[in-house]
């Protein structure tokens, strides 16, 4: 009885973990210039909490008004100098990632990690339009995340008002974009999700 009772509460803290809804940011880059090798198009995700390999994230396709699935964990959690010397990334592109520009006010520490498209997002096209970006990083959201017709987020039966933000940096060398979900029609905190662009 003792280990079944065992093996319930693994289960039941498993579900628990899946059932998680994170939200958090990615972006997608490449070696420095002059690398060798180059390492080309990897995206990293930066997540407000610990995540094991294989865990499983969608994309928000913003200008497409659409959520893409799947990004999937495959790294142990990243540090600085992993990131320079396994990955060969720029400073600045480190620093956005581990959102060290806006360190008094940033929602969460990001936990950074290497992930891989799976899924419908192989093959996804982005929107494409002169002002889109979103294949260059955003929103994670949890895998069944989707949107509806007035651009809220819908997770299982919970649904978020979504605001986003995009502010140049005071140096004009990039911008920082928000993500701001408000829970609807239940009390909650909104979640806050920051993902920098530096030039580079």
């Amino acid at each position: 009885m003792l280990a079944l009772g065992l093996v319930a509460g693994l289960d039941a803290a498993a579900q628990a973990t899946t059932d998680a809804k994170v939200f958090g940011g990615w972006r997608n880059l490449h070696s420095e210039n002059g690398a060798e090798p180059a390492l080309e198009d990897i995206p990293f995700a930066m997540l407000p909490a610990e995540a094991a390999k294989g865990t499983r994230f969608a994309v928000l396709d913003r200008e497409g008004k659409r959520t893409v699935c799947c990004m999937v964990v495959t790294s142990d959690r990243l540090d600085a100098a992993a990131l320079e010397q396994r990955y060969r990334l720029p400073g600045v592109w480190i620093s956005d990632v581990l959102n060290e520009g806006t360190t008094e006010s940033r929602p969460y520490e990001p936990r950074v990690y290497e992930m891989k498209r799976d899924g419908a997002l192989q093959t996804y096209a982005f929107f494409d339009a002169a002002e889109a970006y979103s294949d260059l990083g955003g929103l994670l959201l949890p895998p069944s995340a989707t949107l509806d017709a007035a651009g809220n987020v819908k997770v299982g039966a919970d649904r978020y008002t979504l605001q986003f933000q995009s502010t140049a940096f005071a140096d004009d060398d990039g911008a920082l974009d928000r993500f701001t979900l408000r829970p609807v029609g239940k009390p909650g905190k909104p979640v806050i999700v920051e993902v920098p662009y530096g030039t580079y």
